[in-house]
């Protein structure tokens, strides 16, 4: 099934890129932002086995990196440990294995290729074959960098998902602000269809999974 499949362009109904990376299609600035930080199963991890979150989160991006470096025996086995081992091995052509001891060379390798024009996000997504990304994004969000994706006249195709679970936290001390002007439930419900409008004007075909925990 591999091999039969392997060549077909990627369609990603779901994803956690976020449409500002491919709307500026800057250089990623290092490392421990494009693999550390944004994923919350590596940050879940290593915060279970002692490594302080707003260190992760705060720290100069060398040290989130080592820490990260000195803790990845903990990913063995894992599905994250896979798709890192392979991310490193295949995307960034690493062929030492991380650890401590190598954190800053390998450190240094990623950061020297993430400025090269063939790592930047768009060249990036053109070289993975992906023939349509959804991205996920909260209902009250103007899609602002879809917008510029579209006109920025490049032919990737990016479009929005609609995910309105922080307006169903009715308990939430930001709950007012996201709703506005909505008194009672039909204006609740009109205001629900009018975003829900503007996202399938924008492209998109999905509506994410709700979570209300």
């Amino acid at each position: 099934m591999y091999e039969e499949t392997r060549q077909l362009p990627i369609v990603s109904p779901h994803g956690h890129v976020d449409p500002r990376i491919l709307a500026e299609n800057t250089p990623v600035p290092n490392p421990a932002s494009l693999i550390v930080q944004p994923d919350h199963y590596i940050l879940r991890l290593l915060y279970a086995n002692g490594v302080p979150l707003e260190t992760l989160l705060n720290a100069e991006p060398r040290r989130v990196w080592q820490l990260f470096a000195e803790h990845y025996y903990l990913f063995r086995g894992t599905p994250s440990g896979a798709w890192l081992d392979y991310e490193l091995f295949e995307v960034f052509g690493i062929r030492d294995s991380l650890s401590g001891e190598t954190a800053a060379r390998i450190y240094n390798e990623i950061e020297e290729k993430l400025a090269a024009p063939e790592f930047r996000p768009r060249a990036l997504f053109e070289r993975f074959n992906i023939e349509v990304l959804a991205t996920t994004d909260a209902a009250t969000d103007r899609l602002e960098h879809h917008c510029a994706i579209r006109e920025s006249g490049w032919k990737g195709r990016v479009i929005p998902t609609f995910r309105p679970d922080a307006l169903f936290k009715i308990a939430s001390p930001e709950w007012p602000a996201l709703v506005g002007d909505v008194r009672d439930y039909s204006s609740f419900v009109r205001m629900l269809a009018e975003r829900r409008a503007y996202f399938k004007q924008m492209g998109a075909t999905n509506v994410a999974s709700l979570r209300t925990y």
